[in-house]
């Protein structure tokens, strides 16, 4: 049978739903998971909504059934596909597909690291509403690499033509045309040859070069029908956290080696047309109607010039407003760094922010992150020297530390130090931020990390804006030490960021009911929620919110407590802009004269 039309239940389209026509009063589903080799993801859905899975001819677990047409009140053709009981689409004849519910990506993770998935199917897959009141507004812990989600970054990639390495292709067995390959090939011998006399070993010599080779990513997709669907699919699950197993965090830098080639991508000399008739014959809707709107945007004044960053942060916003989200606070590498690039990047944001925040009414800010595992004792420092100075720009509005937790956060002192002088002396409103507690490696950095900070502050001046990324593990909070840092916490204005979906998917949270949440809110500390990048975790702040409710049973006076804490947060930070524009105003008329 010849494929009708096609859908997903999940975010990252892992779990693909594939109808086709039967008979003039039938549908049949083919519901498969081809990215999921384990088989556990298909398996536990199966037993879970009460069918049977069989084999399809390349050997992986499906489930198939029918969809019988149904009459609506409005006299409308309708096919009802339901799983478990549950309505999850309406199917119309002209093509529509209105979805119902969903699979969230946490819930996924789960079905695809066990054989015994747990929980009930109504918490499984979900009605996506959330009531109005207690709906979050903000994504306070975010980075910016993994923000967009596979689409619009391949999407980007055509538009802006960037280029992509042999690398790229050789790694994830992509395809090229008999012309692409063999233009590939002589670019390769040319690159080969600038190394004839290289000193580097084999291996290292063969990734040199294919790493040189680069091929237009445009060239790659439009220009390559035959190929382009297979490649597609690949290229999009290289831009995701590994499907089946448990991601660790050698993972997630694996991952970034990926979506660097797009969201830090060099633009391909080698330009070719962007045509009508070709972009119309991408196989996968979304990217096709996503670099559609991202030509269009080309013609408008305000959008014309855009660079890839700028474009990026464009889209970033519009995924946030798609989901709610007023006010975001970003992770950022790129402001910590000396020299014309970090003044460039600075004079993009000022470009192309209003114009984003006038369409979207998104507020995008923006945090300078300094690694605590990737930099040495002189560039944090260094780092620290730049953030000084970009943080005059009313748009950076804190630091963050990140990185893997595999040291004691008491070996930044000297770091927070500094940071904490900063915002109490010349930088009122700054925040500080510390990634602490998101693996049981070091349970006491969320009580060093308040500790630093409140130890750096001088005499005579108050606590800074203090905010701890993940605190999912820590000091036994039932003792009377941890009931004594949750009221400090209180007491100092700490704010606790949470990431649901992303503890899960790296195996730092193996057991969801186990998640401290609900003990700091009994307790009155300050928590949020974040999404720790929507792209990297096939999630969204809708998702993440309706996880709190359906995995840790967050009732609705727990979810209006957190509200209020972002409510304050966008306030302060509204009020903090308005200070600062005025001033970096001043400052910029200073330098003119």
């Amino acid at each position: 049978m010849e494929l009708y039309n096609r859908f997903y239940l999940d975010k990252e389209k892992d779990i693909i739903v594939n109808l086709y026509r039967k008979n003039e009063d039938e549908l049949e589903y083919v519901l498969e998971t081809p990215n999921h080799k384990t088989g556990n993801l298909i398996t536990n859905l199966a037993r879970i909504c009460g069918v049977e899975t069989v084999k399809d001819e390349k050997d992986m677990k499906i489930i198939k059934g029918i969809i019988p047409a149904s009459i609506n009140a409005d006299n409308e053709e309708v096919y009802i596909f339901r799983l478990g009981g549950i309505k999850v689409a309406n199917i119309y004849d002209n093509g529509k597909i209105e979805i119902k519910a969903q699979i969230p990506a946490i819930n996924k993770t789960l079905m695809s690291q066990t054989k015994d998935y747990k929980i009930d199917v109504k918490k499984t897959i979900i009605k996506t509403y959330i009531l109005k009141k207690s709906k979050f507004r903000t994504d306070l812990h975010t980075h910016i690499h993994a923000n967009l989600n596979s689409d619009d970054l391949i999407a980007l990639g055509i538009k802006h033509q960037i280029k992509y390495s042999l690398y790229y292709i050789k790694k994830l067995g992509l395809k090229l045309s008999d012309k692409q390959a063999k233009e590939m090939f002589e670019k390769r011998c040319k690159i080969e040859k600038k190394y004839a006399y290289s000193d580097l070993p084999g291996k290292k010599l063969t990734r040199k070069i294919d790493d040189e080779t680069f091929i237009n990513f445009a060239d790659l997709i439009l220009n390559n029908k035959e190929n382009m669907e297979e490649n597609i699919a690949k290229i999009r699950n290289s831009l995701v956290l590994m499907k089946d197993g448990q991601a660790v965090f050698t993972n997630l830098e694996k991952l970034y080696i990926y979506r660097y080639a797009f969201s830090k991508g060099k633009i391909s000399e080698e330009k070719i047309e962007l045509e009508k008739e070709k972009i119309e014959q991408i196989t996968e809707k979304d990217i096709k109607r996503i670099l559609k709107q991202m030509l269009e945007d080309s013609k408008k004044e305000e959008y014309k010039n855009n660079s890839l960053l700028q474009d990026k942060l464009l889209w970033v916003a519009r995924e946030y407003k798609k989901q709610g989200i007023k006010y975001a606070e970003i992770s950022v590498t790129w402001i910590v760094r000396k020299g014309e690039e970090g003044a460039k990047i600075l004079k993009e944001l000022h470009e192309i922010l209003p114009h984003i925040e006038k369409e979207t009414g998104v507020k995008l800010r923006f945090l300078g992150s300094l690694s605590r595992t990737l930099m040495t004792e002189e560039q944090l420092k260094e780092g620290v020297d730049v953030l000084k100075v970009a943080a005059k720009s009313p748009y950076i509005v804190g630091s963050d530390i990140i990185g893997e937790e595999i040291n004691d956060i008491r070996n930044f002192k000297q770091v927070i130090k500094e940071l904490v002088e900063f915002a109490v002396r010349e930088n009122n409103g700054f925040t500080i931020r510390i990634h602490a507690g998101e693996n049981d490696s070091f349970r006491e950095n969320v009580e060093r990390a308040v500790s630093c900070v409140k130890e750096s502050v001088p005499e005579g001046y108050k606590m800074p804006k203090c905010r701890i990324g993940h605190g999912l593990y820590g000091i036994n909070l039932d003792t009377k030490e941890g009931i004594d840092l949750m009221h400090e916490m209180k007491k100092d204005g700490v704010v606790l960021e949470f990431q649901l979906t992303s503890n899960v998917r790296l195996n730092n949270l193996t057991q969801v009911e186990k998640h401290p949440i609900k003990q700091y809110l009994s307790y009155g500390v300050n928590c949020v929620q974040g999404s720790d990048g929507c792209g990297f975790y096939g999630t969204d702040c809708m998702e993440e919110q309706m996880a709190l409710t359906n995995l840790l049973n967050l009732t609705e006076e727990d979810l209006m407590k957190m509200r209020k804490v972002e409510d304050k947060i966008i306030k302060d930070s509204d009020k903090y802009f308005k200070i600062k524009s005025q001033k970096f105003e001043e400052w910029l008329e200073r330098k003119r004269y």
